[in-house]
């Protein structure tokens, strides 16, 4: 491994420099991301530390993938929305399986946040609306307008659609939905 001049090596673990044009690209993309990542997952989770852990780390993958010298294709946010969500559902797994990560407090101390069944009682149902939708594409569009507050024209590049298709699918996925809430609401209890 050769030696640089500036004391780095060219190694292909090195990690690059951003010039000062691809640093301001990625400090525009951190400003736009970061609060609609917080108020996304806060709205899921009702924890806003969790929140801001996920976003923290949602923007270190960001980071990262900026100095790999990734160019992004689709906005940013598509990219940071695909995480975070990634790494909720890590996150609810985890806690529901009884692993504790290395940073929380034993048994018997302090609980922040809601109990770990709250997350796998939104997943379970999040999955059941799913159903209730019965289209893998409509369900995504309803998942990633309700739950991540996507824009239409952000699910459009994400879902490498058109505009009004994913319009369409919206309200198609809406109205199983709703037509799914009206029976749940009939059946006896």
């Amino acid at each position: 491994m050769r030696q640089l001049s500036g004391g780095g090596s060219d190694s292909a673990e090195s990690p690059r420099r951003l010039s000062k044009e691809r640093e301001a690209e990625l400090m525009e993309a951190l400003r736009t991301v970061e609060p609609r990542l917080i108020a996304s997952v806060t709205r899921v989770t009702h924890d806003y530390h969790l929140a801001q852990d996920i976003t923290q780390e949602v923007c270190i993958a960001i980071f990262q993938e900026f100095r790999k010298g990734t160019r992004f294709e689709k906005p940013v946010l598509v990219f940071a929305t695909v995480v975070a969500r990634n790494k909720l559902r890590d996150h609810w797994r985890k806690s529901s399986s009884g692993e504790r990560p290395y940073d929380e407090p034993p048994e018997h101390g302090r609980r922040f946040g809601p109990d770990p069944v709250a997350g796998l009682e939104y997943l379970e149902l999040l999955e059941s609306v799913k159903a209730a939708i019965a289209d893998e594409r409509q369900a995504a569009v309803w998942e990633l307008t309700h739950v991540w507050g996507l824009k239409g024209t952000e699910i459009a590049q994400l879902l490498e659609i058109s505009s009004a298709t994913v319009s369409r699918q919206l309200a198609a996925a809406e109205a199983k939905a709703k037509f799914w809430r009206e029976d749940e609401d009939l059946e006896p209890a």
